[in-house]
């Protein structure tokens, strides 16, 4: 069996349907706020395996972002940046500090793409300068960065609307059975420094939904965060991302790279576990489920457990990437992948996703979906009420695809 082995480190902010492999991923994630120029990143990336990938969750380098502090013997480069080839960052505020060095990110984007790197492209390890949005598949499992300075914050320095289309399009081509996403201001915070959802992910954007509604209804499964100074684990959260729900999306807050800790001083609701101590989350990434450690400095684990990915409870038992309850609300048949009212994106029963199918959704753009026109409701996942853009988004997505 085939292992890849991960490393994330969560920075005051670490670390949809589909075919399944016989892969397992081991993800060993690091934590949130992880060094000023003392060196305090120093312990916890001993903890990273030598064979590990490394996400992280923002605020890479304190105080402020600037490509002399990341470049620093006793700052990011003389702990994590030991691992920088193989890293995929988030961004967080201390990364953004409008100084004239880090404002927009700029020392964050040098570092990790390179000095003058432009706009750079989604597949640089930093996502597009002024961005910092971006996705990549590792084995089963698709990871989602977001960048949570988008919306209102005092680091400011993005397009919260591109971000959230972005999101859209990604969410609706991922065809992995499990998916990871993370970014660094946590939808809920137990302490008494931070707020909850600071980066308004959670909140309603101009009257639709926003990045955890998103998220939620088109199957993610866990969620990484960083920002406060501690270690807490949630149990799986609702669509509005401040309450429990059995069906919904798990999430963690790591915290803990190196920076320094802070009390935890209030419970929120699903809290199972908190830690105000430096160290880093491990996650073992199967093909329908996974499992977390969190370690301390001195390699003792503190929490660990286990879950399975969402669509793991829905089952897709013709493997066309539609749930068979999903294609009960379309009105599909969910036992045959091919042929007349099969596929849900062969809407005109001719074996392909093609024009033809994009203009019967595009025609019905706006509708609710009834019974008479389920049919075009295709995505999220589960079906929501419209015929909309994420119907269009999905069935493009698919286009030239046969079944």
């Amino acid at each position: 069996m085939r292992r890849v082995v991960i490393v994330a480190i969560i920075a005051a902010g670490l670390f949809g349907p589909a075919s399944r492999s016989e892969a397992a991923i081991t993800v060993v994630a690091g934590a949130g706020d992880i060094t000023d120029t003392g060196n305090q990143g120093v312990a916890t990336a001993a903890l990273v395996p030598s064979n590990a990938q490394v996400i992280t969750l923002g605020d890479n380098q304190y105080q402020d972002g600037c490509l002399s502090a990341f470049n620093s013997s006793s700052g990011y480069a003389g702990s994590w940046g030991a691992f920088k080839s193989r890293t995929r960052p988030a961004i967080g505020n201390h990364d953004s500090h409008d100084t004239s060095c880090s404002a927009d990110g700029n020392g964050y984007f040098d570092y990790f793409n390179g000095v003058g790197s432009g706009t750079c492209d989604y597949t640089c390890p930093a996502g597009r300068r002024g961005e910092g949005w971006y996705s990549y598949t590792v084995g089963d499992w698709h990871f989602i960065v977001l960048n949570s300075e988008c919306n209102g914050t005092p680091y400011d320095f993005c397009d919260h609307t591109a971000q959230l289309s972005w999101l859209t399009s990604d969410l609706a081509a991922n065809t992995k059975f499990c998916t990871l996403a993370y970014w660094h201001r946590p939808i809920v915070a137990p302490s008494s420094t931070h707020t909850d959802d600071e980066g308004a992910f959670a909140t309603p954007y101009l009257g639709g939904d926003n990045v955890w509604q998103k998220l939620y209804d088109n199957g993610v499964d866990l969620v990484l965060q960083g920002h406060d100074h501690v270690y807490a684990r949630y149990a799986r959260y609702n669509r509005a991302g401040n309450n429990t729900d059995p069906n919904g999306i798990r999430h963690f807050i790591v915290g803990t790279g190196g920076i320094g800790n802070y009390a935890v001083s209030e419970t929120k609701p699903g809290q199972e576990y908190t830690a105000s101590v430096r160290g880093i989350i491990k996650l073992t990434l199967n093909p329908t489920n996974y499992s977390w450690q969190f370690v301390d400095t001195t390699n003792t684990a503190l929490d660990s457990g286990s879950d399975s990915c969402r669509s793991a409870a829905r089952p897709d038992s013709d493997g066309d990437g539609w749930p068979d309850a999903d294609e009960g609300t379309i009105g599909t048949n969910p036992n045959v992948s091919c042929g007349t009212s099969a596929w849900p994106a062969d809407i005109t029963n001719d074996r392909y996703a093609d024009m033809s199918d994009v203009v019967q959704v595009t025609g019905r753009f706006g509708q609710a979906a009834t019974q008479t026109n389920k049919r075009f409701n295709i995505a999220p996942s589960p079906p929501d009420a419209n015929i909309d853009i994420t119907d269009i988004v999905r069935e493009t997505n698919l286009f030239a695809t046969k079944c």
